[in-house]
């Protein structure tokens, strides 16, 4: 069974890799937002920084892959 802060480090690390792709492609947060379907930049920036409990779910993953145009599968290595 995975513990809580195994879980924790998992999360992090995918929305590290969000967000490192995001800024190797030069794109704000508030644009991927925007491109992701969310209408402001507040619930976006929380996840990819994991604070206030948010975090990204798998559809947001999926829209994201496609806005910057890598395998979704990235987000997880």
């Amino acid at each position: 069974m995975a513990e809580d802060a195994e879980v924790q480090e998992f999360i992090q690390r995918v929305a590290a890799n969000v967000k490192r792709i995001r800024q190797e492609k030069g794109i704000t947060q508030l644009a991927l937002a925007l491109m992701i379907g969310q209408k402001s930049a507040a619930f976006y920036a929380n996840a990819e920084n994991s604070v206030k409990d948010r975090r990204f779910n798998l559809e947001h993953l999926y829209k994201i892959a496609k806005a910057l145009d890598v395998d979704v599968v990235e987000f997880f290595r």
